[in-house]
């Protein structure tokens, strides 16, 4: 298991958003680069990125401030939001951005989708897919989750076996700290050969400290592999709380933190 913190970024600000609304926006740190310092004191050198603003516009809005961020020694970050063409995935690699996460474009554009499979490496990929739970199905959502699509979250990920990480939030929980969707999350995981990541302070709260209380049996209940998942938490969480959690499941300090 990886715990991997998470920047959302907006109007170049730390924020987060409840439900993925941006009218429900709680900003966290007007620094950037400070909370990526903040993470490296506490050990941390993996962290995952989130442009707000192009997720919305498909636009580069924060571009500049992610290659700054990309310069900090000691760490690698893997960035996503309104990544929708070859040529901004190769300049986010030109900055040694360590992975992308693409959404948007490749769920719903057939020629990025073939794109995405045969001019890149294809662990450096992450299928960002977000969806919402309407009439009891995970239906994909697109353009920072302001838009529902009729694509199912299951059926995109069969026709698309080859996916080697996939990024899944369940909007409708993003935020409130009512706990993971494991009914949706539990199927996923046996779609796919590759690493399932679940985001988001749900997860963190709920699963991780559940995790920590029965770890064994829950990761049975659940039949995913501790060591084939990433959970991705907010920024605003307390390291101290990550670090004594990994503790008591069991899982070596140095290993969370590498």
């Amino acid at each position: 298991m990886k715990i991997i913190p998470a920047i959302d970024l907006l109007d170049g600000k730390c924020v987060r958003l409840l439900k993925g609304d941006y009218s429900k926006r709680s900003n966290y740190n007007n620094n950037p680069v400070d909370q990526i310092n903040e993470f490296t004191k506490a050990g941390f050198d993996y962290i995952h990125i989130i442009d707000l603003n192009a997720a919305k516009s498909g636009g580069d809005e924060n571009l500049l401030l992610i290659e700054e961020i990309s310069q900090i020694k000691n760490i690698k970050i893997q960035v996503g939001g309104g990544i929708r063409d070859s040529k901004k995935i190769e300049r986010l690699f030109s900055y040694n951005v360590d992975r992308v996460i693409v959404g948007t474009a490749a769920i719903t554009d057939k020629i990025f989708q073939k794109e995405l499979r045969n001019n890149f490496e294809i662990e450096k990929i992450i299928y960002g897919l977000d969806f919402k739970i309407i009439n009891n199905s995970p239906l994909l959502s697109v353009n920072g989750w302001t838009e529902n699509t009729n694509i199912n979250l299951f059926d995109y990920v069969e026709e698309n076996y080859w996916i080697k990480n996939i990024l899944a939030t369940d909007i409708s929980l993003d935020g409130t700290l009512e706990g993971p969707n494991i009914n949706i999350y539990k199927p996923v995981s046996h779609q796919t050969t590759g690493h399932l990541r679940m985001h988001g302070k749900e997860v963190f709260r709920h699963a991780v400290e559940k995790l920590a209380q029965t770890a064994e049996s829950a990761m049975k209940k659940a039949q995913l592999i501790a060591d084939e998942i990433d959970w991705v938490v907010p920024h605003q969480a307390n390291m101290r709380i990550i670090q004594g959690t990994a503790k008591k499941m069991g899982i070596d300090p140095e290993r969370v933190v590498t």
